[in-house]
């Protein structure tokens, strides 16, 4: 077995599994749109350590990801696929934005709400025009390798889809809870 540490938590994952997979079987939270299309880049991360652990970049991550952001560990959890045994630890842009967006809310020490606005809007730019440029590369990859039907009417299982929603809605809920509590904790 490989511990894959997805957003700081730990999950057990087999070899031959895709990081998706090990994230979406655990609630953890990483998008999952297009269900291991290459699509949407929802499911699109950082890999923080064990990257050698990991397959190569696929042929839609090439298309969709310039070489600086392979570079900086950027993958598409969808296309990832576990390769060995060693720990691998991965941040999901859904968190990486959740993060930030909770910083705006409650600014950690030493920060400020307007500072944090500033950040989370110049990334969420920054990634919405990446995508765009990358659409005219990224498309089409997808659709060659995957098919026009399968590329449009990417949701197979749309009961799954929304369990799987479900449950990632609730585990980020409850912990989202915890570490109120323990902020509050720690401020007192």
């Amino acid at each position: 077995m490989t511990t894959v540490i997805i957003n700081d938590v730990p999950m057990e994952a087999k070899v031959g599994e895709r990081v998706l997979n090990v994230a979406r079987r655990n609630a953890a939270h990483i998008g999952f749109v297009c269900d291991n299309n290459g699509l949407c880049q929802t499911c699109r991360c950082q890999v923080l350590a064990g990257a050698d652990q990991l397959n190569p970049p696929s042929e839609i991550e090439l298309a969709w990801l310039t070489p600086a952001q392979l570079d900086d560990g950027t993958r598409l959890a969808c296309q990832t696929v576990i390769r060995g045994t060693g720990e691998i630890r991965v941040e999901s842009f859904a968190e990486t934005m959740r993060r930030m967006a909770l910083a705006v809310i409650s600014p950690p020490r030493g920060t400020d709400p307007v500072s944090n606005l500033l950040g989370l809007g110049t990334r969420l730019l920054n990634r919405v025009s990446e995508q765009v440029v990358a659409l005219p590369t990224g498309l089409p990859a997808v659709i060659e390798r995957n098919g026009l039907r399968r590329s449009l009417l990417f949701i197979r299982d749309g009961g799954r889809y929304l369990d799987d929603l479900q449950r990632t809605v609730e585990r980020l809920r409850t912990g989202t809870e915890r570490l109120e509590r323990r902020r509050l904790t720690a401020d007192e």
